[in-house]
């Protein structure tokens, strides 16, 4: 009579969750999904969104700026960008040394018939 009230006793209680409540429950905790065999794109969807962030990062062109100024008010403003003052820079340098681009309508076309 023993063996048979131990047996009772070790079988689960029928308050016990099923396997389903506990997973619900664990995901609403957790916030995992279910195991699917399946893709589900969720990987992708934790991380960090980053867009906002690089677009924050660089700033608009100042030329931009420039430009939208000079066609309100109808004048340039003295501004050039950094890679323009480069570029002129090296001009100058490669003209010092008698090798910088030709002057308009001097080019090797234009002196090529004569």
């Amino acid at each position: 009579a023993r063996c048979r009230l131990l047996r009772k006793q070790n079988n689960p209680p029928s308050t016990m969750a099923s396997k389903a409540a506990i997973e619900a429950v664990r995901k609403e905790v957790f916030g995992h999904l279910p195991v699917l065999n399946i893709r589900t794109g969720h990987q992708v969807l934790k991380k960090p969104v980053v867009g906002p962030y690089l677009a924050k990062y660089y700033m608009e062109p100042m030329e931009k700026s420039a430009r939208k100024a000079w066609r309100t008010f109808g004048y340039m403003p003295p501004y050039t960008t950094e890679q323009q003052e480069r570029r002129l820079l090296k001009n100058e340098k490669l003209r010092q040394k008698g090798k910088g681009p030709p002057k308009k309508g001097a080019g090797k076309r234009a002196t090529k018939g004569k």
